[in-house]
């Protein structure tokens, strides 16, 4: 794979490529909030109806700016902090008192309006893409909350927790632009939420998720939307193919016996889903080494055991063990068949979004608290990612044009969340610091100290995404 970047002037000093980093971002602070915006913003929301100790702005500092502590700060220590950082005097129970439906609301909406206010960096667009808009991916990420709140956030239910929340997100992953950024109950499942929210698909984009998102009806729904799809063929769904004037099931035995035989390592067809619908789709096959569907072979005995089953598996299973299957509406010329499994795999860098958002953000961390309070802790949690996902994006995307490295953004997410909040909100809120000094400021640490650690004879996530849109 041969990449191209734009590197730095080995002849420049370090001063002139600082000043030529700083000329290079658009960033602006107006991507967050004055003061005055947040307090006028409370009060439209009925959180603030008259003068009184605490405004919107004090509040979002509260709860955004101090998100790392939330989860051990009782209502005393938070009312101890206001007064040692802001000399205001307030009472446990006047504090409890304002965690409240209005509370929420004002947080929701300042969350809501920051993803719309947010992409304003100069050539936004990390990767200049020609065969589609933006390239989005999604997933959710649940965790377990107080059982005291089952009636507002029903769990799983049997074995399981009897109160959990889902929290979906979906980003470009050409832009970093945020798509979607919601909670729910953990009932709200990912194949609902692929309908409920497919107002926010635009024509020209392509959608990669997992099989729990891609029913046919959110398929359909998605071609109606002029946009495109990538994912993995629903074992649970019958495939046709046409066969002279009728639809016959496709027989994987044959198919993998035919691509054994032929030393075939992928192949695609014209298949049709559904045995009602009989949606029209581009099947992708890659056949995968004997090792690894043999791996897959034994941990669908070991879990047809634990379900109460007697191990044995279908002729049709044990075919399909052997084959990756995608599915998708683009043409061939759009995304070759070499490049399906590649861009496929950027899927999984969600997970990694997740992990430090569970392992660095301590996001499912919250103690037992009334609804309220749980959601404005949780809103705020999120409100102090995206400001971070900002910064973070910006100089991965300097990193990579510039020097050819890829950030790894969960070493940056520990230094950004855990050592830079009390900067982020001279930043965002106080408007202290410079926004776009603290990004270069952020990047000369990041180019040291946050360079993702390749592993050998693997692409990274960044050099996928390049050889898909430049290598074409």
């Amino acid at each position: 794979m041969t990449l191209v970047f734009q590197y730095y002037s080995i002849t420049k000093s370090a001063s002139d490529k600082l000043v030529e980093l700083a000329n290079s971002l658009d960033v602006s602070v107006n991507t967050f909030f004055t003061e005055k915006e947040l307090n006028q913003l409370a009060r439209d929301t009925g959180f603030v109806r008259r003068e009184g100790k605490i405004n919107g702005s004090l509040f979002l500092a509260l709860v955004v700016f101090n998100s790392e502590n939330l989860k051990e700060q009782s209502l005393n220590d938070l009312s101890i902090l206001l007064n040692d950082r802001n000399g205001i005097d307030i009472t446990k129970q006047s504090l409890h008192d304002r965690f409240n439906e209005n509370a929420l609301l004002f947080l929701k909406d300042a969350l809501e309006k920051l993803l719309r206010k947010q992409v304003s960096i100069k050539q936004s667009v990390f990767f200049n893409c020609k065969e589609f808009r933006r390239i989005l991916i999604k997933d959710s990420t649940c965790f377990q909350i107080d059982e005291s709140l089952a009636q507002y956030y029903p769990g799983s239910g049997g074995s399981g927790s009897k109160a959990s929340v889902r929290i979906q997100f979906e980003y470009d992953i050409l832009s970093g632009e945020i798509n979607d950024l919601s909670l729910n109950a953990f009932n709200d499942q990912d194949a609902k939420d692929s309908v409920a929210t497919i107002e926010l698909t635009k024509e020209g984009d392509l959608i990669i998720r997992d099989l729990a998102y891609m029913n046919i009806k959110a398929l359909q729904l998605i071609v109606e939307s002029m946009a495109f799809f990538l994912c993995r063929a629903n074992p649970n769904t019958y495939i046709y193919e046409i066969d002279g004037d009728e639809y016959k099931k496709i027989d994987f035995a044959k198919i993998t016996a035919f691509m054994k035989g032929n030393g075939l390592g992928s192949m695609e067809k014209t298949v049709y889903l559904g045995n009602k619908e009989k949606f029209r789709v581009r099947l992708i096959i890659y056949l995968i080494p004997e090792q690894e569907a043999a791996k897959r072979l034994r941990n669908a005995v070991q879990n047809n055991k634990k379900k109460g089953g007697d191990g044995n598996l279908s002729k049709e299973y044990k075919a399909r063990a052997y084959l990756n299957l995608f599915i998708t509406n683009a043409s061939e010329e759009q995304i070759p068949i070499d490049h399906v499994w590649q861009l496929y795999r950027l899927r999984w860098q969600i997970e990694l979004i997740f992990k430090i958002w569970k392992s660095i953000c301590d996001i499912e961390k919250v103690k037992k608290v009334k609804k309220h309070r749980l959601e404005c802790y949780i809103i705020s949690k999120l409100i102090l990612i995206v400001l971070g996902w900002k910064v973070m994006w910006s100089v991965a995307k300097q990193l990579f044009i510039r020097e050819g490295k890829v950030l790894s953004f969960f070493k940056a997410s520990k230094t950004l969340l855990r050592t830079k909040i009390s900067e982020l909100r001279e930043v965002f809120l106080k408007r202290s610091l410079s926004l776009t000094n603290f990004i270069v400021r952020f990047y000369e640490i990041s180019r040291s100290n946050h360079i993702l650690e390749k592993k050998k004879d693997e692409p990274t996530s960044m050099e996928l995404l390049l050889s898909f849109v430049t290598m074409r």
